[in-house]
């Protein structure tokens, strides 16, 4: 009897299998694209969030897409100083410039305005912006002292220095190594002290730094933390230190010059998506639904991989990266329309949906993998040129967002195919 019953079972339909997939893959791409267009909380209170990285209009522009000054703006702060006997601010302005860069805001900027030193930088967080001021204004003198408290070192005798960590228990401990001049190690030399100490504008640096071949390592404890003041340290030690005491003396805020290309951006890339979808559901049909959502996932991967991948590498997103991506998803909508053309002219000599497809994307694969190479080709050029890397970032990480989205049309193509094998569904037949 129960033979019978298990012989009887009816075994699921190609269709059946084919719905099953649409619903799964459908639901994936709304999950997905409405997080990447309103973001969403990672626990319950609501500290950690993950962040929208997809536009939907300027005026709320995603956090996770910082941008230059000339995109969005800014702020900037003001201080008058009092120099050093024998110090010039163009020297402490050019200092404050080799901080800014060496912290990554490339884009930042130290000038003379009238009586004032003025520092402006991007659009951030404020406890970001006053963490960069505080650590570009600070003085930076650094004083090597002996056991009898006298001075045999200062900062003008550091040529480089670095944080190292060693092994220690469950733990690493931190040494600030410094590099001396060929005066300082000369200095170090004459004066040949057993240990020093080292003071930073006045505060302990290290009570005890060990004096060998001419170079001084000061001990920094153990940790995470230590690591942390041992790099800052190095950092002001590597950029000069300001020889003025500067006060603050106003700030407010920069007005985005270029402003305009935020909503240029968004019109035309929601411009380009209407006219894609229309272009290819009329010729293409199902297979026109397939290439638009390709098209739809090349937009969020690629903002995906420039928040994630060229922000950190670049710090912010200008102009030439806008346009960057917006090339990806032309070059995105090429292979799409590309790729569904070549489906339709197979449906219209008389081929069934899925050969049509097979076909379709073996004849369009020549063309649209050259495309992407010579896009891929083009990224890497711009990539060598310090002035031009970040473009070439996001112009390498919107190729590779189009490459992947071959997937996404593949499997939308493989589920309609399922469902359904009538040509006039797939494209446009004699």
């Amino acid at each position: 009897m129960a033979n019978k019953s298990a012989s009887t079972r009816k075994p699921i339909t190609s269709g059946t299998k084919g719905v099953i997939c649409l619903i799964v893959l459908c639901a994936v791409l709304a999950f997905v694209s409405c997080i990447s267009l309103i973001g969403m909380p990672l626990d319950g209170e609501g500290v950690n969030i993950l962040l929208p990285w997809v536009p939907v209009t300027s005026e709320k522009w995603p956090e996770s897409l910082p941008l230059d000054r000339a995109l969005g703006g800014g702020s900037y702060n003001e201080y008058t100083w009092t120099l050093n006997e024998g110090a010039s601010i163009d020297d402490v302005v050019k200092t404050m410039k080799a901080r800014l860069a060496d912290l990554g805001e490339s884009d930042g900027v130290v000038s003379l305005k009238d009586d004032a030193l003025r520092v402006e930088l991007r659009k951030m967080r404020d406890s970001q912006r006053q963490s960069i001021l505080n650590t570009t204004t600070l003085r930076g003198h650094f004083e090597f002292t002996d056991a009898n408290g006298a001075v045999v070192l200062t900062e003008k005798d550091i040529s480089r220095a670095h944080a190292s960590a060693k092994s220690s228990g469950s733990s690493y401990s931190v040494s600030l190594d410094f590099d001396l001049t060929k005066d300082g190690a000369q200095k170090l030399k004459e004066a040949s002290p057993a240990y020093l100490s080292v003071t930073c504008d006045g505060d302990s640096v290290s009570s005890y730094a060990s004096v060998s071949d001419g170079k001084v390592s000061a001990s920094m404890g153990l940790g995470d933390t230590a690591y942390r003041n041992a790099g800052t340290f190095a950092f002001l030690a590597n950029t000069g230190a300001v020889d003025a005491s500067l006060v603050s003396s106003g700030s407010g805020d920069v007005p985005a010059s270029s402003g305009i290309v935020l909503n240029v951006f968004v019109i035309l890339c929601a411009a380009l998506l209407v006219c894609s979808l229309i272009y290819l559901v009329v010729s293409g049909k199902l297979t026109g639904v397939s290439a638009f959502l390709a098209v739809w996932c090349t937009v969020v991967l690629a903002l995906f991989f420039v928040a994630t991948v060229v922000v950190p590498s670049s710090t912010m997103l200008n102009v030439g990266s806008l346009v960057a991506v917006l090339l990806g998803v032309l070059l995105s909508m090429y292979a799409a329309v590309t790729r569904t053309d070549a489906i339709s002219k197979q449906i219209g000599e008389g081929s069934t949906p899925k050969q049509a497809t097979k076909l379709g994307m073996k004849n369009a694969a020549k063309s649209v993998w050259i495309a992407h190479g010579a896009v891929v080709v083009i990224a890497l050029i711009l990539m060598i040129f310090a002035f031009s890397r970040s473009i070439g970032y996001a112009l390498f990480a919107a190729a590779l967002a189009s490459a992947l989205s071959t997937l996404v049309m593949r499997a939308f193509q493989l589920c309609f195919t399922a469902i359904s094998n009538k040509p006039a569904l797939f494209g446009k037949v004699k």
